[in-house]
């Protein structure tokens, strides 16, 4: 029994790790929505996000295809780390309950 606790805690450790690594990295990233608008022959991009009850455009300049596709990128990879993260929050909570005893489990 030992041995499945131990395991059940240094498990516990990496996904902290990793939901931190997470967390950290989505901070680095832009929140939002990234729009590009057409006037004319001219692309502009923003990012649209809420900011509380308002709903906030910030203005990114004149857009080429080069840009317009690092912005993709950068949305691609939030969400990616949003699932992500969704995820190890998920397990986080397995493991906490595991430790303490309450599995989903009937016991005996």
């Amino acid at each position: 029994m030992n041995i499945l606790i131990s395991t059940l805690k240094e498990e516990l450790k990496t996904a902290l790790r990793l939901e931190k690594r997470y967390l950290k990295d989505l901070q680095k990233l832009p929140k939002g929505c990234f729009i590009v608008r057409k006037k004319n022959d001219n692309r502009y991009g923003y990012i649209t996000r809420r900011n509380g009850e308002k709903i906030v455009q910030e203005y990114l300049g004149k857009m080429d295809d080069k840009k317009i596709e690092h912005y993709q990128q950068l949305m691609m990879q939030r969400k990616n780390y949003q699932k992500k993260l969704k995820s190890i929050r998920q397990q986080l909570s397995i493991l906490r309950k595991a430790l303490r005893g309450k599995t989903t489990q009937a016991r005996h």
